[in-house]
């Protein structure tokens, strides 16, 4: 294994927001299998393998826009209700390809601790995430504060002691776009050596 390689690659990843995917390029099954079996490899304490995707893609996509709008409303106290957020809300979900919710599925044991189980869905995410921009694939972790309440749960029909952390927006780059770029400030100014 090349370890240049690897570091370009985790530089290389980007973030992509919807607006900029194309949503009628298809994701084969095939290419969705090698990226959760990346995921799949994540760290995890216990070995409790607490990822789990739900994956909404054509028509199935507005439930997640239905869903987030029904939350918000929900959730949200009168005064700082924002109607151009719910629009984006129902929108959003019809710009990617496909939506993926974000499952911490809590081990019913108890081995660990639920911010151990949270940080490894945390892990399986970046997995996927690099290997989506390896071969090109957009990918857009959203995670707007109704997705981790209890209306969004409810339509997640996810256990009570599950989470969602969130949301993945993936989906081909519209043709002609460029791919990101970005920069860090020296890793080195966060490090303390004891």
């Amino acid at each position: 294994m090349q370890a240049d390689a690897v570091s370009q690659l985790i530089a290389h990843r980007r973030s992509i927001k919807p607006a900029l995917m194309d949503a009628t390029q298809p994701i084969s099954q095939e290419l969705w299998q090698q990226l959760f079996e990346a995921a799949n490899w994540a760290p995890n304490h216990g070995l409790t393998e607490p990822w789990r995707f739900f994956v909404y893609s054509g028509e199935s996509r507005g439930k997640i826009a239905e869903a987030l709008q029904a939350s918000y409303k929900a959730e949200t106290a009168e005064g700082e209700f924002r109607p151009e957020k719910y629009e984006k809300m129902g929108k959003n979900p019809w710009l990617a390809h496909s939506v993926v919710a974000l499952v911490m599925k809590r081990d019913p044991k108890r081995k660990v601790p639920e911010v151990e189980e949270i940080e490894a869905v945390a892990c399986a995410v970046q997995n996927l995430h690099l290997l989506a921009s390896a071969v090109g694939l957009g990918v857009f972790w959203s995670s707007p504060a109704v997705t981790y309440g209890p209306s969004f749960a409810e339509a997640l029909e996810i256990g009570s002691e599950d989470k969602c952390l969130g949301l993945l927006y993936v989906g081909w780059p519209k043709e002609g776009s460029e791919w990101p770029v970005s920069k860090r400030t020296d890793a080195m100014a966060k490090v303390a050596f004891k």
